[in-house]
């Protein structure tokens, strides 16, 4: 954009000690010039000196430049010469608080949401740079190109997570790399089969380099992930599962898989049972890990009826902490009925799926969409067993909390076995 398309609009105060813009009450305050901004500054908390004054341009209003969501206190030649660039819709009105005698005259300018590129009207690598790098926005247009490109698109989503594979610290340490969040989201909402290795295999990286990657997306959205993308076959979620080197949460969400992969109608529900079965030996993670306990809430969905005795001798070992599920929940599945479990699993299913991927992303916390955005259900919220999705990175205070718990218990075994000898 040359000068002549991009006009300096007006002057605003930046404030150096604290990081900030001046503001007139709600509005980030935009004077006529340098020395009438110097006026208004001449009432303000800290010194002039404390000031640096910006020159603010048409892009800059357009960016909301002071995070004020749009919001701007224009003197008169300022709004004189915003009114003159066509083409933005806007609302205006005089600001009526007090001022004191000489203040310029003031209007606040309201900058309605600018009206965003139809899907169609993306192309491919625009869709794909919008995703790179994270700002706050959910592309919630571009993601509606993304789907209609869904095709062309999918080897370069693919792509993406490969690079991360062959990287990872790359992506783990720069927080604003943000394309593998939607190419794992949306590859997960075209239920992709080609995707499943790269899926599988990133996810299986050790410790808690996934965390660190996808944030709560490990514990909350990758049991569907996997589920969509396995094209009916179960082998290598299994053999996530029994994958040591792989993080205890991600063998965990690909364990919820298998159960969502029994109502889906890929695998038996005695199968998978079978299969659970065989992971309460004691070796399979470590002593003070929430594996056992968290794959016995899926025994306990899918009815629990063969694995009564399992259940009960991990208990009796210590595998199962009661505070993860309690004995007397699998004599209530046992009341319930296999076909309720079953129907009850479905529902949940169906509550965290990725049909509407905008439903499950959108109102993440990282994102600012305006107020009419689908919030989720408190239905949904309940039937997530890990809540809280967020920009990546951000699921580390929820895995902080569970390393905090894990530390809690595992010193609470240690003095348990000191009381025994």
């Amino acid at each position: 954009m040359n000068d002549s398309d991009n006009p300096i609009i007006g002057y605003s105060a930046f404030t150096l000690y604290d990081d900030s813009y001046e503001y007139n009450e709600n509005a980030c305050y935009i004077a006529d010039s340098p020395e009438s901004l110097k006026k208004f500054l001449g009432d303000a908390v800290f010194n002039i000196n404390d000031y640096r004054i910006d020159t603010i341009k048409l892009t800059d209003i357009l960016d909301d430049y002071g995070c004020s969501s749009g919001e701007y206190a224009m003197e008169h030649q300022t709004l004189k010469r915003f009114e003159q660039i066509s083409g933005i819709p806007y609302t205006v009105k005089p600001f009526d608080g007090f001022f004191d005698a000489g203040a310029p005259e003031l209007f606040v300018v309201n900058i309605k949401k600018k009206i965003n590129k139809k899907a169609e009207d993306f192309t491919i690598p625009e869709i794909l740079d919008s995703f790179k790098i994270f700002d706050g926005i959910y592309k919630r247009e571009q993601i509606d190109a993304a789907i209609m490109f869904k095709q062309a698109i999918i080897p370069y989503l693919i792509k993406i997570l490969e690079n991360v594979l062959a990287d990872p610290e790359k992506y783990a340490e720069d927080e604003n790399l943000y394309d593998h969040i939607y190419a794992v989201m949306l590859l997960g909402h075209f239920k992709e089969p080609n995707a499943h290795k790269v899926i599988i295999d990133i996810f299986s990286l050790p410790d808690d380099m996934p965390g660190k990657l996808f944030g709560d997306i490990t514990i909350s959205n990758l049991p569907v992930i996997l589920l969509n993308t396995c094209g009916g076959s179960i082998e290598s979620i299994q053999s996530m599962t029994l994958n040591k080197q792989a993080n205890d949460y991600c063998r965990v969400s690909a364990c919820q898989a298998l159960a969502y992969a029994v109502v889906e109608g890929y695998v038996s529900r005695e199968k998978v049972i079978t299969f659970f079965n065989t992971l309460f030996t004691g070796e399979e993670a470590d002593e003070v890990s929430d594996f056992w306990g968290l794959i016995a809430n899926y025994i306990c969905d899918l009815y629990p009826e063969e694995s009564m005795d399992v259940i009960k001798q991990a208990y009796d070992a210590g595998l199962i902490m009661p505070g993860l599920i309690s004995y007397g929940e699998f004599e209530h599945a046992l009341t319930l009925g296999k076909d309720k479990c079953l129907e009850k699993l479905t529902i949940d299913l169906n509550l965290i799926s990725l049909d509407d991927i905008h439903a499950r992303m959108s109102w993440w916390a990282s994102f600012n969409e305006e107020a009419e955005t689908v919030l989720p259900s408190s239905d949904m919220m309940e039937n997530d067993l890990f809540s809280g999705y967020s920009k990546q990175n951000s699921g580390k205070s929820q895995m902080n909390k569970k390393k905090n718990k894990k530390k809690k218990r595992k010193q609470a075994k240690a003095s348990k076995k000191k009381n025994r000898r």
